[in-house]
């Protein structure tokens, strides 16, 4: 049974398993990584499996609460005789463990820009088998491997995280910031970063952004809506969830609800300046309601004399939410105060 893979969820069944003979051929191209972003292939050793296998699920399977907990990654182990390595290699993250005995391990630390890295260390390289695909070896001493992971993860999983936010920014910004937007919302006292694929209406103090495009059968919808208020008494937590509750009932069609389950508060900071942040579940009142995450933030600037609110909020229905909370939540991350005597 140690050898046996895990899945998390099922992958393509047709993968180009011509193109993978023909690799060791001059002039072949390697094919486009497989599978999600947010996919890891681990392979290893079964018996070391067998001692840090649930240590290393549990370290980059971590959850964050959209509308549910929510996996980050999902991890599928492959052990490094099971004759499915050959395919599941081709993902775009792919994560080994052992030392240089092993000879998959050694040719890529051999490979790499530091070939004389002395274990344990994280050595780690790209492109290998596949276009696009980051691979990490966790190179191992020849006692004492299970240790040495253990004290590896941490890092493995920055490295990984910080990879995911990349990419995650990257795709939402594939089209460019819209610059001229920036410019535009500056002389009314704030300015935010926002794809050239947003669209955008405002009135008054009245400010609204939206995202919506179908993906497949389903909608994919993220809003952000931004006004404010004069004096700076308004950045706290009660005064953010009454704002968010008024905002449910006046400007949202149908209205939304927040629900009990996953509220929560927190002060972040936004380009140095601290804000109240709100984060909770939205359903609609609707026949048939919608639901998904939302993060609401109070912001002062108190040289405008000025409390910002802004509400941001995703629908995603069947989908991993969690790469679309990450996306409002950087868009909320680019907001700034601008002018002390805004239009």
């Amino acid at each position: 049974m140690l050898g046996m893979m895990i899945y998390r969820r099922l992958f393509p069944a047709a993968l180009p398993l011509l193109c993978l003979a023909l690799l060791g051929l001059q002039g072949c191209k390697a094919p486009q990584a497989f599978g999600d972003r947010n996919s890891i292939i681990v392979r290893a050793d079964p018996a070391l499996w067998a001692e840090v296998g649930d240590e290393v699920m549990t370290a980059l399977e971590q959850t964050s609460f959209t509308t549910r907990p929510e996996r980050i990654f999902n991890v599928t182990y492959v052990a490094a005789d099971d004759t499915l390595w050959l395919d599941l290699r081709l993902w775009h993250q792919v994560v080994l463990l052992g030392d240089r005995e092993d000879e998959v391990i050694a040719d890529l630390i051999g490979a790499s820009d530091d070939p004389d890295v002395a274990p344990p260390a994280i050595v780690e390289t790209s492109g290998k088998w596949a276009r696009n695909q980051v691979i990490e070896v966790l190179l191992l001493p020849a006692n004492g491997q299970a240790d040495a992971v253990r004290r590896l993860l941490p890092d493995l999983y920055a490295r990984l995280d910080a990879k995911y936010e990349e990419w995650i920014a990257e795709r939402m910004y594939t089209t460019g910031v819209n610059d001229s937007l920036r410019d535009a919302l500056a002389d009314y006292g704030f300015t935010l970063d926002l794809p050239e694929v947003y669209d955008y209406v405002w009135e008054d103090s009245l400010f609204r952004f939206n995202n919506h495009h179908r993906q497949g059968d389903t909608d994919l919808l993220r809003s952000l809506l931004l006004t404010w208020t004069g004096g700076t008494a308004g950045a706290t937590p009660e005064a953010l969830r009454l704002w968010r509750e008024r905002l449910d009932e006046k400007e949202y069609d149908p209205p939304q609800d927040i629900l009990a389950e996953g509220a929560r508060y927190d002060t972040v900071d936004v380009n140095g300046v601290p804000a109240v942040e709100f984060r909770g579940v939205w359903q609609d009142r609707s026949e048939f309601p919608a639901a998904g995450p939302f993060i609401s933030r109070a912001i002062a600037c108190p040289a405008q004399g000025r409390t910002y609110y802004l509400d941001a909020w995703v629908y995603a229905p069947g989908q991993d939410k969690y790469p679309y909370v990450r996306q409002v939540q950087i868009l909320l991350d680019t907001f700034r105060c601008t002018s002390p005597s805004p239009v």
